[in-house]
């Protein structure tokens, strides 16, 4: 267990650069056992093909594979009512269209359209930190594209049904009874990988104090890059603890430790970023490298089935007993973070803490669709119904492939859809040689069966990693599994020429079928970024008791000004000189949220700069910046506060004026 904690700490440390993208690389949900559980149920299924020589349980195969890709984790009665409604509603979407296709490919299409619209109609496109369980409403989309492309007659409609029947209920009762994976192992991957990134964070800031004073300036990637990984660590790790059966308020404990660690290194990064001489090796640099220690213990602990508290509490006391001897911002600091590790070694002492009452069922109202939901969905459809009929026209063997591709490739945002089209078309590639080479070596279908099974599990395993590496091995599993069912010739080429005309299409709709205005979501992203991060501020001058969900929502929020502007980033330079101006924007906030963290920790020997009366100005201030920012009125802010806190404000107000300008000019 130790070994594997540190194989993911550091594979999680290695992949910090991606986070905050739509390739983010994720480790911390690498499902080893839950690739090996698909693996057997697709295997079994397609071994019964061979032996009772039934070529529709082929069919059964695929769903299989579905269910447990589909499968969300979680409390076993949760996930029995998702994969229940998902089994029965694939099964629909693949049979109907089915029926409805051997009357005609007009039919077809219209059945085609009207499915993929109700399955496009229950996902939710809500915003993620990092990937997500896929949803079942895209998957049952996928279904309805096969069916439409595998016409049958009543008779052939209802074997179809049958066995893609028998798959799901053959998944869902290897994945729910004959072989249940530890429910609590994803929540210990995600404690491992959030102090493993502020093991490294700490290592960083330890790096960078001793950095020559004439480099170039390596703060800003530490304030942004790092506070992101770390950020987004925690958020996903927020996620996974709230889908577990049990053990949600033991793993919350860890979670929140982890932020306070944070809120603690976010201000001795900016305290040290702030001031021209490095820190003191006999004083603060010791402290900074006990901490290092200490939550590289606390990582270690964390992957363990049953932590040992007693190591990071004799750690953590003595760290604290020498803290206890400075004074300054770094001992408060260090102790803050110590502190907050040591409290939860103490947690780790007592009995596990009950779990909350279930949540009530959701009602009729969360049924209820938005609007972008709906225009998506549209969009979606049409593009899609538009790769069946070109298909159909030219005669495309496989064509499905190429509908297929513009199905998952269609996103809300443009600059996503050029994302994942490069994914898609970097894995492809890699997957398309991969498949040229065992297509050239596979003799028989046994022979086809035993690699199937392994390239199963590699795509369940990494589904949640990264989309390009769940790509790689999707592609030659998903040709095997054609070939096996339609046997056929030069699959490789085919698959290439159907994902580029779905590439092709899906691009071509995203950018002409009713996009989103990528403008306005960046500007509600910032404004939402500069009312958060304002709160912060003056939630801290007020001395609230608990800032942490104020330094959350600041966090998360600048996260995502700075990923949307990166999206528009994608789309061109035409609007380079705009986004740098946003680019001010959202670096005078992260200087914000960093003084007020380190104000935060010193505020005791500062009283008489956290006065209400300066909070009800930033108040003030919050309405005027976002309203300068819409470009509906004039700021100005003058201030004669000396601390780090003041010049962070005020430089967000310069930066506001700046961007005002910039845009009065291009408009006018």
């Amino acid at each position: 267990m130790r070994s594997a904690a540190k194989v993911l700490s550091a594979l999680t440390r290695r992949a910090r650069w991606s986070e905050g993208h739509i390739f983010a690389f994720t480790p911390e949900q690498i499902g080893i056992i839950e690739g090996l559980r698909a693996s057997v149920a697709i295997a079994v299924m397609l071994a019964a093909d061979l032996v009772l020589h039934a070529p529709s349980l082929a069919y059964g195969a695929v769903a299989a594979f579905w269910t447990c890709l589909c499968d969300p984790g979680g409390p076993d009665r949760s996930r029995l009512r998702t994969l229940a409604t998902f089994a029965i509603g694939s099964a629909v979407a693949m049979a109907l269209p089915a029926y409805i296709a051997h009357w005609g490919r007009i039919p077809g299409g219209i059945a085609l359209f009207a499915l993929v619209l109700l399955c496009g109609l229950t996902r939710s496109y809500r915003p993620a930190f990092g990937p997500m369980p896929t949803p079942t409403g895209l998957i049952a989309a996928i279904a309805v594209v096969i069916g439409v492309s595998s016409p049958r007659d009543v008779g052939g409609t209802l074997e179809l049904a049958g066995d893609y029947l028998l798959g799901c209920l053959w998944a869902m009762a290897l994945c729910l009874y004959l072989w249940p994976t530890r429910p609590r192992a994803p929540a210990r991957r995600a404690l491992v990988a959030i102090f493993g990134r502020l093991e490294e964070m700490t290592h960083t800031l330890l790096r960078l104090d001793l950095q020559a004073p004439d480099a170039a300036d390596p703060w800003p990637d530490f304030n942004v890059g790092h506070r992101r990984a770390v950020r987004f660590s925690i958020e996903r790790g927020r996620e996974t603890v709230a889908r577990l059966p049990a053990g949600r308020p033991r793993f919350g404990q860890g979670i929140d430790a982890a932020g306070r660690v944070f809120a603690a290194l976010m201000a001795l990064g900016h305290y040290r970023s702030e001031r021209p001489d490095p820190f003191d090796p006999s004083a603060e640099r010791s402290l900074l490298e006990g901490l290092h220690r200490l939550l590289r213990q606390a990582g270690q602990q964390s992957g363990k089935t049953a932590p040992d508290p007693e190591p990071l509490l004799a750690e953590g006391a003595a760290l604290l007993k020498e803290a206890a001897t400075h004074e300054g911002v770094v001992a408060h600091g260090v102790a803050v973070a110590a502190g907050a590790l040591v409290e939860l070694a103490r947690h780790w002492r007592e009995p596990e803490p009950e779990d909350p009452a279930g949540e009530a069922a959701p009602g009729w109202s969360s049924l209820k669709v938005l609007a972008p939901v709906w225009r998506q969905a549209l969009r979606v459809a049409s593009a899609v119904t538009i790769s069946y009929a070109l298909g159909a026209w030219l005669d495309v063997t496989f064509s499905y492939w190429g509908t297929i591709a513009t199905l998952v490739l269609m996103q809300p945002l443009g600059a996503n859809t050029w994302l994942r089209v490069l994914e898609r078309a970097v894995g492809s590639i890699i997957g398309g040689v991969l498949t040229a080479i065992l297509v050239a070596h596979i003799e028989s279908p046994l022979e086809m069966v035993l690699f199937i099974a392994p390239l199963c599990a590699a795509v369940i395993a990494l589904r949640l990693v990264n989309y390009g590496l769940f790509v790689i091995f999707l592609t030659p599993m998903f040709v095997l599994v054609s070939d096996f069912i339609h046997p056929a010739s030069n699959l490789v080429s085919t698959r290439a020429l159907n994902e580029a005309i779905g590439a092709c299409i899906g691009l071509a709709c995203s950018l002409f079928l009713w996009p989103e205005k990528e403008k306005g979501a960046l500007t509600d992203a910032v404004l939402g970024a500069i009312a958060a991060n304002m709160a912060f501020a003056a939630g801290m001058l007020r001395s609230l008791p608990d800032l942490d969900p104020l330094r959350r929502e600041a966090g998360v929020a600048s996260s995502r000004a700075e990923i949307a502007r990166q999206r528009m980033l994608l789309q061109g330079r035409s609007q380079s000189a705009h986004l740098d101006r946003v680019h001010g924007i959202l670096i005078a906030l992260r200087a914000i949220c960093g003084a007020t963290n380190v104000l935060a920790i010193t505020r005791r020997y500062a009283p008489d700069a956290c006065t209400a009366t300066r909070a009800e100005r930033y108040d003030a201030l919050t309405g005027a910046l976002r309203e300068a920012f819409k470009g509906t009125a004039t700021v100005a802010f003058e201030t004669d506060e000396a601390d780090d806190l003041g010049h962070a404000v005020q430089a967000l107000v310069t930066a506001v004026q700046d961007y005002a300008a910039d845009t009065s000019q291009h408009t006018s």
